[in-house]
């Protein structure tokens, strides 16, 4: 029996998701840990997305299905439906993802047990053709915190640990709604998650439990071997698309401090000067052509 107060909210971002969106929800359903909500925010898809939802939100009543007339950045739909949760905690699933049905329960426990830490999560394998294509090595696919590390320590040291580790899988964590909040940017940028996960440690620790129960598939993501489209998609303006890490870094330098931000200068350059390179080229071959 579900409790009076919901707790959980579960947020599905989706944009033609039609070849996993079902394996997405079922997982949801499927979690051992009831009392939650789940709002599926559809990104304006043009496939059969829409029909599958509709299909779920008349047979669950904790279900709720929203769609966009037009498509907006991946930015703005992610901070809808946060801004949807009304429950203490919240929590992304990618609509290619699913979760072992334990997965909030355990999740869950860590933040009522721990008011030190603001985000819980598990470890995470990648399987389908973007675990073929991925790992370098077969025995990778068994290694632990290859894809999530827990982010703990000081201040600095947690922010270090973002920055070296140069991956935002902890986003897909379960937050503490209110401090989640807190921690969003308003505006679209590249590394906007990024930007989250270093606003929301200065609230807490992030934790990784030590057991497999998020799994990420490609079948159901988007690639495109075009930079400049991938970030125009991402972010929106031109500016955003030409220059897509200026705004990240100017973010990092005013929220970061000038000091903690001077010390890891290097990592910032490389982000500018490595993706501005990859732009010029691409600008260059299409003039050539």
């Amino acid at each position: 029996m579900r409790d009076e107060k919901v707790k959980v909210t579960i947020g599905i971002p989706v944009y033609n998701g039609e070849k996993t969106i079902r394996r997405t929800i079922d997982s949801v359903l499927a979690q051992t840990y009831t009392n939650y909500e789940l709002i599926i925010s559809d990104n304006g898809s043009t496939d059969s997305t829409s029909v599958i939802c509709l299909q779920y939100e008349q047979k669950d009543k904790r279900i709720k299905y929203i769609r966009k007339n037009k498509t907006v950045t991946w930015v703005w739909n992610y901070n809808f439906l946060v801004e949807q949760a009304k429950t203490e905690y919240f929590v992304w699933i990618a609509a290619d993802d699913y979760w072992d049905p334990k997965f909030i329960e355990k999740n869950l426990e860590v933040l009522e047990s721990n008011h030190k830490i603001v985000g819980s999560i598990s470890d995470i394998k990648l399987v389908g053709n973007i675990g073929k294509n991925y790992y370098s090595n077969p025995n990778d696919i068994n290694s632990k915190m290859w894809l999530v590390h827990p982010i703990i320590g000081t201040y600095e040291e947690k922010i270090q640990k973002i920055l070296e580790f140069n991956w935002s899988t902890n986003f897909y964590s379960l937050f503490r709604t209110e401090q989640l909040k807190k921690s969003i940017p308003k505006k679209s940028f590249a590394s906007w998650d990024f930007a989250i996960l270093l606003k929301i440690i200065k609230f807490g620790d992030l934790h990784v439990l030590d057991e497999t129960m998020i799994f990420r598939d490609g079948d159901g993501m988007t690639s495109s071997s075009s930079i400049i489209k991938l970030m125009r998609k991402q972010n929106g303006s031109w500016y955003n698309t030409y220059f897509p890490y200026v705004t990240y870094t100017i973010f990092c330098m005013k929220n970061l401090g000038l000091r903690v931000f001077l010390k890891h200068i290097s990592h910032f350059k490389y982000l500018n000067i490595h993706t501005g390179k990859n732009i010029v080229r691409e600008l260059f071959y299409k003039v050539k052509k």
